[in-house]
């Protein structure tokens, strides 16, 4: 098929026209939308403490991390952490709310993906 057949067959088919109803429908929705108030705002002054708690929080985690690291290397022994027993439970019990959680974002992220792949959403 050259460019010439090509021009011939586009230049004969009809104009394409918008249903009846078609651009009232939208219109409508165009209104709709201008009329509408304004998204709710994230509230970053709410937010904005506690993620500035948990960065200092991984930040002195990581200076812990590497001030045991460096003692160890240094000793040529084996660093040693010691927690009162209930700060042990209390560790327990978080990595086990962890693991629930991980759990959960899991089946979520995978029932998303089979719902999705299904047309479902």
């Amino acid at each position: 098929m050259n460019d010439d057949a090509l021009d011939r067959m586009l230049a004969g088919e009809d104009e394409l026209l918008p249903s009846s109803g078609f651009v009232s429908a939208v219109m409508d929705r165009v209104r709709a939308e201008a009329v509408a108030p304004a998204p709710i705002p994230f509230p970053w002054k709410r937010v904005l403490p506690g993620l500035v708690v948990v960065g200092a929080g991984l930040c002195w985690g990581g200076v812990e991390l590497v001030r045991l690291s460096l003692t160890a290397i240094h000793t040529n022994a084996p660093a040693q952490i010691s927690l009162p027993a209930i700060s042990v439970q209390a560790l327990q019990a978080t990595g086990w709310a962890a693991l629930a959680l991980g759990a959960a974002l899991v089946s979520w992220v995978l029932s998303r993906r089979i719902a999705r792949d299904s047309g479902l959403i």
